[in-house]
């Protein structure tokens, strides 16, 4: 049984709707650009919903259209503009929704999608044109994934069998010589496929998931200095003429049960040991490790039989 079949590993909603079971977050991600598309292809010859979201950098710094730094991943040019991006982000997505979690996922997306807007909006200053597209959010899904599996293989342009660290490293070069040398980056905005691969870079290096840094900041341990009474009076130990000898060798003291663990630790855990096995395989696992799975699956077959 691979990885990606066990319970654990699994996304956090089951049924049978099209926006539940396996990487809803994905689905509705999809859903979403597709009917902004339509929404597009409807609008009048002035074009309102490319005025208002898609997004330029006279809006963003000048008019304060902060909007557009999330609103422009949701609009696309043409059908195969929709098409790719949401190819490539149902391929690699589903595996990110299924390890972080749907809201990590959502919160990855969505900021890489800002981030990028705000990398190529920042590049495009002088330039007066306008960016609408998922790439740059869809960009950093497929580096943190490439972190994660830079082994799996993928078909390049449908035909041709390459390792994803390869993919990504050949996407970058060709997006930084466009940025460089070529006078495309107009039309073609490499500078938010730039920016959102440096987001997922960065995003998987120092591990900025939502709930850990919601768990850091609001859940930190509360200290306080207690001074000891002055009346208080340690009582003296008894003397003894001789020392007292134990016929049971002292024991170690024992790790921590995994099955009292915060569950944010635990989740902390298991993302280690599924990088580990994404790495090195589950046959280098320790016996904490293994427990670390076993108290997982656990928990997971709990929440799903309290939802039935």
């Amino acid at each position: 049984m691979g990885i990606h079949d066990r319970d654990y590993y699994r996304g956090e909603t089951q049924g049978s709707l099209w926006l539940s079971g396996q990487a809803p977050a994905c689905k509705a991600i999809i859903a979403i650009n597709v009917v902004m598309l339509i929404l597009q292809s409807m609008q009048g010859p002035e074009r309102p919903i490319e005025h208002w979201f898609a997004a330029t950098s006279e809006g963003i710094f000048e008019h304060g259209y902060v909007w557009q730094l999330l609103t422009a991943t949701f609009l696309h040019g043409t059908v195969l503009h929709l098409f790719w991006n949401m190819l490539f982000l149902w391929m690699v997505g589903r595996d990110m929704e299924a390890l972080y979690g749907t809201r990590n996922f959502v919160a990855l997306y969505l900021s890489a999608g800002v981030v990028s807007t705000l990398g190529w909006a920042a590049m495009d200053h002088f330039s007066g044109g306008h960016m609408l597209g998922a790439s740059g959010a869809v960009m950093a899904v497929i580096v943190v994934y490439a972190l994660y599996h830079p082994r799996r293989e993928v078909l390049f342009f449908m035909v041709l069998p390459v390792e994803m660290w390869l993919l990504v490293t050949i996407y970058i070069l060709s997006d930084a010589w466009s940025l460089l040398v070529s006078d495309r980056h107009g039309q073609i905005a490499v500078a938010s496929h730039l920016s959102g691969a440096a987001y997922g870079y960065l995003y998987k290096r120092l591990d900025l998931r939502w709930t850990r840094l919601v768990s850091a900041r609001f859940n930190r341990p509360r200290l306080r200095v207690v001074m000891p009474d002055p009346r208080d009076k340690v009582a003296p130990r008894p003397a003894t003429s001789s020392p007292t000898w134990s016929s049971t060798p002292p024991t170690a003291a024992k790790p921590a049960s995994t099955a009292v663990l915060p569950q944010e630790q635990l989740d902390a855990k298991l993302d280690e040991v599924l990088a580990k096995i994404a790495r090195e395989g589950p046959q280098q696992l320790t016996e904490e490790e293994n427990r670390v799975l076993q108290e997982a699956s656990r928990r997971a077959r709990s929440r799903r039989s309290d939802r039935l």
